[in-house]
């Protein structure tokens, strides 16, 4: 991706917000669609429509998965001999032999036809799609008009634009209630619309609910005819999924089941991922790759653990459900690269990167031209080590002959000079 590209501004909007904005509003289509289908079979639970909003999204980010499966699998080939060019030149820390190590990796990349930023660049086109997925699980009555409808009727109940004063100070009331505000993403910390009332009302836990029915008593029927549905919708495995487990406190077995189980759905997962790459480069304890896939095995569980125990229990609903179905979508992955034939899957790998390099004007990639590139990078690397190396030692001369010249003239001469520096330095004011 040109990252150039998206430092462009829309008006005087960067790219990437107009992009990022534009994939939240699809994410936010896609969940009202479910919602409304849901409905039609008489399911009125947002975990069940975040579950299916999951499978959804997983389906549409397939062939990102599908790529980066297959990009291991390549990877897988090319460590070998990326291993022998690091102790190839182990221990070595000059410039000429990093020049060196860097073509020489470099050519390796080129022979198999891999980018070597392959990988990232699946994750980092995976991003803005999981931050918008976020955005819109964290605030869901924002996309899904039926569920808004709730919110709506409340909010006029209680008097519209004219109660935002009233639910500001209530709002502000605890510190609980502050924190409310934070997980709402309401920007500055105040309440000036009123879809910053109904965002803040969708992150209440039940015993909230209840202080904000009687801080307004007036609307007190209306409010607790409208929650009756709002509970219903948000209330999964008898967990209220606008709040946070830690809402229930550490000693109550509601806190710990979603993030227990996204911690175990996420290890599952990511030892699917690793079986991935199950060669002996991979599994050498001196790879710095391995040792880096190994601790992201276990990482990634107990940080899967930490973040569900913080946010909303609807983004721990779908990180579990997430994580289930990548699992599931690895194996069969791992089932389908390991019938294919390495040096097949390398074949068309090349032939692929030769057609790139066709439109492009390049000569084809093949053993000779490959150790052609290889050659002109090392010839490169060698007259600009040389260059540098000559600079090096004309400043070096230079030093000398001033610490010479210095060390022969007298103190007469030095005060000569100065004062002609300062005669010179006065006429030019």
């Amino acid at each position: 991706m040109n990252l150039l590209f998206l430092t462009r501004t829309v008006g005087n909007i960067p790219v990437i917000s107009v992009v990022y904005s534009w994939l939240v509003d699809l994410m936010g289509m896609i969940m009202s669609f479910i919602f409304e289908i849901c409905a039609k079979y008489g399911i009125f639970n947002l975990g069940v429509c975040i579950i299916l909003f999951t499978i959804v999204t997983r389906i549409i980010m397939f062939p990102l998965s599908y790529n980066q499966s297959k990009s291991q699998k390549l990877m897988s080939a090319v460590q070998p001999e990326i291993m022998a060019i690091q102790k190839k030149y182990q221990g070595k820390t000059d410039q000429k032999s990093a020049m060196m190590m860097q073509a020489e990796t470099k050519a390796v990349y080129e022979k198999y036809g891999v980018s070597m930023t392959g990988g990232c660049l699946q994750m980092f086109i995976q991003m803005p799609i999981i931050f918008a997925l976020y955005k819109v699980i964290l605030n869901i009555p924002a996309y899904v008009g039926a569920v808004k409808l709730y919110f709506e009727a409340i909010v006029d109940a209680i008097g519209g634009t004219s109660a935002i004063a009233a639910v500001n100070t209530f709002a502000h009331s605890s510190e609980e209630l502050a924190k409310v505000i934070t997980q709402s993403r309401i920007a500055g910390g105040d309440i000036v619309t009123t879809d910053h009332i109904i965002d803040f009302l969708y992150h209440l836990n039940p015993a909230q609910w209840v202080s904000f029915t009687d801080h307004f008593s007036s609307a007190a029927d209306i409010i607790a005819q409208n929650y009756a549905h709002i509970e219903q919708l948000n209330s999964f495995l008898g967990i209220n999924l606008a709040s946070s487990p830690m809402s229930y406190g550490l000693l109550s077995p509601k806190a710990w089941i979603i993030p227990v189980l996204a911690g175990l759905s996420q290890f599952i997962s990511s030892k699917l991922i690793t079986g991935m790459s199950n060669n002996s480069a991979m599994n050498d304890e001196n790879n710095p790759a391995a040792a880096t896939m190994k601790s992201m095995t276990y990482m990634m569980p107990l940080m899967s653990v930490f973040f569900c125990f913080s946010f909303a229990s609807g983004i721990g609903i779908y990180w579990v459900a997430s994580s289930v179905l990548m699992g599931i979508q690895q194996f069969f992955l791992n089932k389908h690269f390991n019938k294919v034939d390495t040096d097949s899957l390398i074949k068309a790998n090349i032939e692929k990167a030769n057609a790139k390099r066709a439109k492009k004007g390049l000569p084809p990639i093949n053993e000779k031209s490959t150790e052609e590139n290889l050659k002109r990078m090392q010839e490169k690397n060698e007259k600009l080590q040389a260059a540098l190396e000559a600079k090096e030692a004309a400043s070096k001369k230079r030093v000398e002959a001033n610490d010479q010249y210095y060390q022969s003239t007298s103190i007469a001469d030095r005060a000569n000079m100065v004062q002609q520096y300062e005669n010179r330095k006065s006429k030019k004011k």
